[in-house]
């Protein structure tokens, strides 16, 4: 099974800093650094996982990058939007699930 690099882009890490607000207004501190952690274990999964998604025919998540896949968070609210390149997964960005219509 083939390991890749995992790297996040800086709207990627945007994301995470919008989303990581947001948390610490609707939830306790703890629970918000719980749900980040739970984000980037998701994230780190890709390691081994990236390669289990074909490239999304999503136009939406194609004008974020051409060779777009995505994975599902584990609460179904947000999408992980990546490509890959040699070996190397890079994280594109981080969008609200109902944002991709297609």
């Amino acid at each position: 099974m083939k390991v890749f690099d995992v790297r996040i882009s800086q709207e990627a890490l945007n994301d995470m800093g919008a989303l990581r607000l947001f948390l610490n207004n609707m939830m306790s501190e703890e629970g918000a650094v719980r749900y980040a952690n739970a984000m980037r274990s998701e994230i780190n999964s890709l390691s081994v996982y990236a390669n289990f998604t074909a490239r999304t025919s999503s136009k939406t998540l194609r004008q974020i990058h051409h060779d777009a896949r995505r994975m599902v968070s584990h609460n179904r609210r947000w999408i992980y939007i990546y490509h890959i390149e040699e070996d190397v997964v890079i994280v594109d960005r981080i969008i609200p699930a109902k944002m991709n219509k297609g």
